[in-house]
């Protein structure tokens, strides 16, 4: 089993020719890979058996061998995600859960029932670039570019996306380097995993107006970066006044959000990919971890 600790950021087109020179200038070593073709399908009962358990279930086509990979309920913290997860070889598209440890299945799982009642769900297919950094202080992050799609049916969704996974070292170095790093690139720290976009695709679930939730620190950072992707897509007004109210409420308890300038509805990309409002997010993620 391995934890995965990781960060993920939304980037544009633009961004693209300065990675390699920003690691460079983030790192004490770096290791350039080959980037590779990642062939992605989800797996689920009719039932949603595995989305009941907060699981995911995938496997994977790399170089033309075949990988099943199998993630558990975990933690998120603002935009730090935490999950326990198994990776292990398979013949061939379709997952045989028999392989996994017996313990990480629910009692009185029927396994074999289970594994009758798989169906594809959807997809995620994308070319991936990796780099991994050897940072200052010994820790080592791999960074992966990824860029494809989701697809369901005739449905899709594109895939943009940086992610920060921590290889060896201390979480805070994973922050530590993130903040470097949107002092260097307009980028937006993501919330959504390509598997949760899948299942919005498949369960015809888009982003929509909801209210904002006051009931925790980790409840607000969630509704202002859901309403930070709902606004960039609808530009719904009442959207933006959630996305205010969160901002306030943080304010009390982030010295971060606090020094933030007063974001304008107009230059609201500008606003959500700025360094101060993405290190005000990590600020608060890291804290959430570390309490």
């Amino acid at each position: 089993m391995a934890m995965e600790a990781e960060l993920k950021f939304l980037l544009t087109q633009s961004s693209l020719p300065a990675l390699d020179s920003v690691w460079q200038q983030l790192a004490v070593t770096v290791q350039k890979h080959e980037s590779v073709q990642l062939l992605n399908a989800y797996y689920e009962t009719d039932d949603l058996w595995f989305r009941r358990f907060d699981a995911g279930l995938r496997t994977r086509l790399k170089k033309g061998q075949f990988e099943q990979t199998i993630k558990l309920a975990g933690q998120q913290h603002g935009g730090l995600h935490l999950r326990p997860e198994y990776n292990l070889p398979c013949a061939s598209v379709w997952p045989e859960l028999n392989a996994f440890p017996a313990e990480i299945w629910p009692q009185g799982t029927d396994l074999a029932l289970l594994q009758s009642q798989l169906k594809q769900l959807f997809r995620t297919d994308f070319v991936r670039q990796s780099w991994l950094l050897t940072l200052a202080d010994g820790s080592t992050v791999e960074v992966v570019l990824d860029q494809g799609e989701v697809v369901s049916g005739d449905q899709s969704e594109t895939i943009f996306e940086l992610e920060l996974e921590l290889q060896q070292g201390d979480v805070k170095a994973l922050f530590a380097l993130s903040r470097q790093l949107v002092q260097l690139l307009p980028l937006r720290l993501g919330w959504q995993s390509k598997a949760e976009r899948g299942y919005r695709l498949v369960q015809n679930q888009p982003l929509v107006f909801i209210p904002a939730d006051h009931s925790s620190t980790a409840a607000l950072l969630k509704s202002l970066q859901y309403h930070e992707s709902y606004f960039l897509r609808s530009q719904d007004p009442q959207s933006w006044q959630v996305i205010g109210q969160c901002i306030k409420a943080l304010s009390v308890i982030s010295a971060d959000f606090a020094a933030l300038p007063s974001p304008d509805a107009t230059q609201a990309l500008s606003f959500f990919s700025s360094a101060a409002y993405n290190c005000a997010l990590l600020n608060c993620s890291e804290s959430l971890f570390s309490a």
